[in-house]
């Protein structure tokens, strides 16, 4: 017994050596790829930050694959003014636009960079904010963007948002709202082991599936009739188109030209079985609309873009014409593969090359 007994506690200490040795392997390897100190506890929430400007990207943040510059943008560093001669092309939005799925420059204003460069001089700015609605990217646009004086805004805003179980709104007083900290406290320690096995090692997909329908199931558990949207709400349609409307306002009284870009998405008129189980992951955002409401919501927001477009004489991009139902363009809902951020790259220079536009140029994409 006692034979028995030290052999489970050599074990016990050979497993604790080797967890030790490969959480450090990690940290190390952090350290020489991304320059992450060692003993720091990192996370995706480090890439952003809060103050009286607005939510926005952290001033030379790191995680992972994704480096900021001293603006708090995604890319090399740039100056206040765009070099003499060229349009400067600020592309804001969500996760989208940030970069989220694809390899490193391989997110669409970095392509769309690529496809610019060879018909004249362009510099394009990823000034993208995972998670922030448009009410935030017209604060972001007035406080920050514009600063570095671009001369058009591409706005590419994702409309599901507004199907959130309360809609964005714009914050009041929020020039006078106290500067918080640009640095936060470091969480408690986390493996970092632990999130490279998430990264790589996945549920069999019916426990996932089994998981995500348990969550939606509490998220909804509770609400009164009625909570769930069987139909489009009017009233949040209408509010998408109302904020957007506010942003076009805003980039033009800055001298910039505005450029609308429609949303699109994975999902076509026929799902099959990885599609379904992606979209009902996707619902677990927004519990209070169906799966099929989630969709005809992107569907009605494209329309309810395409005519702002007309009413107000923007340029327009008609990425989801081009791009819904076409599965193997995105990595998952809404988020592109570098195959599909090649595609919307294209679609947009297409439209800001016809832009006449002041000395500079704008990208602005507001999604999720």
């Amino acid at each position: 017994m006692t034979q028995l007994l030290r052999k489970f506690v050599w074990l016990g200490l050979l497993a604790l050596v080797g967890l030790i040795a490969a959480e450090s392997m990690a940290r190390v390897d952090d350290s020489i790829r991304s320059g992450t100190p060692l003993l720091a506890t990192p996370s995706y929430t480090d890439l952003t930050m809060q103050d009286s400007l607005g939510t926005r990207g952290r001033p030379f943040a790191r995680y992972e694959k994704w480096k900021l510059n001293g603006a708090g943008f995604r890319g090399r560093e740039i100056s206040l003014t765009p070099q003499p001669g060229c349009t400067r092309i600020a592309v804001m939005g969500a996760s989208e636009t940030f970069g989220y799925a694809e390899s490193p420059e391989k997110e669409f204003p970095s392509q769309l960079a690529d496809s610019l460069k060879r018909t004249g001089c362009y510099e394009v700015i990823n000034t993208g904010v995972t998670g922030l609605p448009l009410t935030g990217q017209v604060q972001l646009w007035e406080n920050w963007v514009s600063r570095f004086e671009p001369s058009v805004g591409v706005i590419y805003a994702s409309p599901v948002f507004y199907l959130s179980n309360d809609p964005p709104a714009f914050q009041t007083h929020r020039q006078s709202r106290p500067s918080a900290p640009a640095t936060t406290p470091s969480p408690s320690f986390s493996p970092r082991l632990l999130a490279r096995l998430h990264d790589r090692v996945h549920y069999p997909d019916f426990i996932q599936r089994g998981r995500v329908m348990r969550k939606i199931a509490s998220l909804i558990q509770g609400k009164p009739k009625g909570w769930v949207y069987q139909s489009v709400p009017d009233d949040r349609l209408a509010l998408f188109r109302e904020h957007l409307d506010s942003l076009i306002t805003s980039v033009r009284s800055r001298g910039a030209e505005p450029v609308l870009v429609t949303h699109a998405m994975r999902f076509g008129e026929q799902l099959d079985g990885e599609d379904k189980d992606l979209l009902r992951a996707w619902r677990q955002f927004t519990p209070r609309a169906s799966e099929n409401v989630l969709m005809r919501f992107e569907v009605e927001a494209a329309a309810t873009v395409r005519d702002l477009a007309r009413e107000r004489g923007v340029p327009m991009a008609d990425v989801a014409s081009v791009m819904t139902g076409r599965t193997k363009w995105f990595a998952d809902f809404a988020h592109f593969n570098d195959e599909g951020a090649a595609v919307i790259a294209q679609c947009i220079a297409s439209t800001v090359r016809q832009v006449r536009a002041p000395p500079a140029t704008v990208v602005l994409a507001a999604s999720r």
